[in-house]
């Protein structure tokens, strides 16, 4: 018995090896950078605790990488851009907008000036003078809760001027954090990513002042943006296939597809015959051929004229004549004379099946015993 047939697990097993092949080589992995604010990374900058507290209290946390930014601003959810370090195309930012006013919120932690200032200008606000580290009374406690004090590493103070902005951290000239209704959504822009980083996190108030500016409740959706910190794939097919969701599993299918067919072994279409077994055609298949033939067109004329040709051939044309009255013609003589006599007729008009049988078997029986040595004519006395 084939090994396939006994070891059921070797499938199961080929496409655990799969799932965890390419989970170890798609995901990417933690980083220890105190320099990248990414969801990736543990270092002090990066945002890796907050992406797992939104997951401890029953939001569903979401890294967004490849080229799929406005797709995934489509429903209503919470964006972290924490310090963005690559530029905003102009219709990446009227995504956010559109994410924005359809009811989203944006959470912005500044970075780059040249990064955020097209988002910021969207807004209607600018970055403002730099501000040194300190903790920070909140101005506006959220929920109605006491006022929390948070812990900042310095940045650039946000300018809302005359805008319809609201102060939430630092002085009322040059706040560290702003609140900004744009539609049915809400945008927040910190001074920096240090107030919800992990080295921060655990510190004061930062954690419950993150959770509440983000809005972070059970079954809410935070989308990580870190194709801007340079998790991207680009455009195109490899695009589609390794940054979204239905490229992954396009080629899982893929590829547990090939894992079945090698340990299934089986082959795509009917196997071809080896040529040792090809048939050959006998004598015996040729004549069943023409019988076949012969029987498929019902013609019993063909075949009383095979007959006839057949019997001529064996008692050559003397006997092949009619006898003539009174020349004392054998028996034998008589009866070729007869059979053929009837052949010529069955040749030539239609012949029922029984009646043709009988012709033959007499004209297979008169050819025997001319071949027996039988007499053709014996002379009659005078």
């Amino acid at each position: 018995m084939s090994w396939r047939r006994w070891r059921p697990w070797a499938l199961p097993a080929g496409i655990l090896a799969v799932g965890v092949i390419l989970t170890a080589v798609l995901a990417p992995a933690p980083q220890v950078n105190n320099s990248d604010p990414s969801s990736f990374a543990t270092g002090t900058s990066g945002t890796w605790a907050l992406y797992h507290l939104a997951a401890d209290l029953g939001a569903r946390p979401d890294r967004l990488t490849g080229s799929s930014f406005s797709a995934a601003l489509r429903a209503p959810a919470t964006l972290v851009e924490a310090a963005p370090s690559t530029p905003f195309a102009s219709g990446q930012v009227r995504a956010v907008m559109r994410f924005v006013r359809s009811g989203g919120t944006l959470v912005l932690a500044l970075g780059a000036t040249q990064v955020d200032a097209p988002l910021l200008a969207a807004l209607g606000l600018a970055p403002g003078a730099d501000v040194g580290a300190g903790p920070w009374r909140e101005r506006l406690p959220i929920g109605g809760r006491p006022e929390r004090l948070v812990l900042s590493a310095g940045g650039r103070s946000v300018s809302y001027g005359t805008g319809p902005a609201v102060p939430l951290l630092g002085p009322s000239a040059g706040p560290v954090a702003v609140a900004e209704r744009v539609g049915l959504g809400e945008a927040v822009v910190l001074d920096s990513e240090a107030i919800v980083s992990n080295a921060l996190l655990r510190k004061g108030g930062n954690a419950a002042f993150a959770t509440a500016v983000m809005g972070l409740t059970p079954g809410r959706r935070v989308i990580f943006d870190e194709i801007h910190h340079g998790y991207s794939l680009g455009d195109g097919a490899r695009a589609l296939l390794l940054g979204t969701p239905l490229g992954l599993v396009t080629i899982m299918c893929a590829v547990l597809l090939l894992v079945f067919l090698i340990t299934s072994g089986r082959r795509l279409g009917r196997p071809l015959p080896p040529p040792e077994l090809v048939s050959v055609r006998t004598t015996d298949d040729h004549l069943d051929a023409v019988a076949q033939l012969y029987a498929r067109a019902r013609d019993r004329r063909a075949v009383a004229a095979r007959y006839l040709q057949q019997l001529r051939a064996r008692i050559g044309p003397p006997a092949g004549r009619p006898p003539v009255d009174g020349l004392g013609d054998s028996d034998l003589s008589r009866r070729q004379a007869a059979l053929v006599v009837e052949l010529e007729r069955a040749s030539q008009e239609p012949i029922e099946t029984g009646r043709l049988r009988l012709l033959a078997e007499q004209a297979d029986r008169l050819g025997r015993e001319l071949q027996g040595g039988a007499s053709s004519q014996e002379v009659s006395p005078r």
